[in-house]
């Protein structure tokens, strides 16, 4: 079983067309609460990218298709078999960097596509993390997990998500500000040049997360179902002035 997808995400593949870094992302099925604990509180099922592109695309009187089948097979492995799975993302990583090697450009990876695990409290079997294991890959993900702190990880960078479907979460990411962490929201039409007075970046443009300036909002367009959102995950930006 692959557990990595490589170079096949339309907004990774605009970043690797750049000639730079080649992509890893692994996707897994987001509707378990331990693979995404702060889903409820963060209110972003209706916009999460689980179902959005061709994972959202589902025939009339099924209730799945084969691209959210095999995230589901993967997750069971993960909680089944934690070692097994490790192995394979270890395999899978080994690969990314064969391939970039090829291609003479930097190997990065993304563990949560469409998860928040904290990956820094797993091992593998040598007993390093996956962080530890491969200090020549840039790992990058977004997060809703206001505990995690992976400052001392040299190679992980994490982006605080954004909500305001609860006032306490809302005030999260000031403490992620603050803590060198940009923060990411999700804005219904328009991106805003600042927001609460703090400056907001295109991060649609690519998903190289860990090259974004410090300090800033990684702004991004609300896709699919998300614009529809009415949770407070997706931000309206009242009076928002288009940037590119």
């Amino acid at each position: 079983m692959e557990l990595l997808g490589i170079g096949n995400n339309s907004k990774t593949i605009k970043s690797d067309k750049g000639g730079e870094y080649l992509t890893g992302i692994l996707y897994l099925d987001p509707r378990n609460t331990k693979v995404c604990p702060y889903q409820d509180i963060a209110r972003c099922k209706v916009a999460c990218l689980n179902t959005s592109g061709r994972a959202g695309i589902i025939k009339k009187g099924e209730i799945s298709n084969n691209i959210l089948r095999a995230r589901a097979r993967k997750t069971d492995l993960f909680f089944e078999d934690q070692a097994e799975f490790m192995r394979l993302i270890v395999k899978d990583i080994h690969a990314l960097i064969r391939k970039a090697d090829r291609l003479s450009v930097k190997p990065c990876v993304r563990l949560n596509g469409t998860s928040d695990i904290q990956w820094e409290k797993i091992k593998i079997d040598n007993g390093n993390t996956i962080f530890e294991e491969f200090p020549e890959v840039q790992f990058y993900d977004y997060t809703k997990i206001p505990t995690r702190k992976v400052e001392h990880i040299k190679n992980y960078h994490l982006t605080w998500s954004y909500s305001e479907a609860n006032e306490k979460y809302a005030e999260y990411w000031r403490e992620a500000l603050n803590r060198g962490m940009n923060a990411a929201i999700v804005f219904r039409k328009e991106l805003p040049q600042s927001f609460k007075n703090v400056k907001v970046v295109n991060g649609d443009k690519d998903d190289l997360r860990f090259l974004d300036e410090r300090g800033v909002i990684v702004g991004l367009i609300a896709k699919g179902k998300a614009r529809h959102d009415d949770s407070g995950f997706v931000i309206d930006g009242e009076n928002a002035i288009a940037i590119n």
